[in-house]
């Protein structure tokens, strides 16, 4: 079965970040755009993978590419003033794209077969 992601790649001063907004939890890093790509796509496909070994429910891909935008840019917006002030520290994206992804899962028979 294939499903496709919205996906977030942020670059930052020392690497590239990938997350999907529809898989909470689901994250990569790497060290050029390329890379990131397939990283996020495999890190995708083992979380989704373990979802299904495990019994949960698939995330359903839900999200626009436009979704993902307002998802990310909200993100950035709820970082707490307060908590900034204080000291902390958040490592503002120099740039972020947005791409769909596609991930070829196991149906949850032939996951639980393995």
């Amino acid at each position: 079965m294939k499903l496709t992601y919205a996906v977030v790649i942020e670059q930052t001063p020392n690497n590239y970040g990938a997350y999907a907004p529809d898989v909470p939890g689901c994250i990569s890093t790497a060290a050029t755009p390329d890379e990131m790509l397939a990283n996020i796509r495999e890190a995708l496909a083992f979380h989704i993978d373990g979802l299904v070994r495990g019994g949960d429910p698939v995330p359903t891909p839900a999200m626009s590419i436009e979704d993902a935008i307002a998802y990310h840019s909200q993100s950035l917006a709820d970082v707490d003033p307060e908590w900034l002030a204080a000291g902390g520290d958040v490592m503002a994206p120099l740039s972020a794209r947005f791409e769909t992804v596609e991930v070829e899962i196991p149906t949850p028979q032939a996951a639980l077969a393995g």
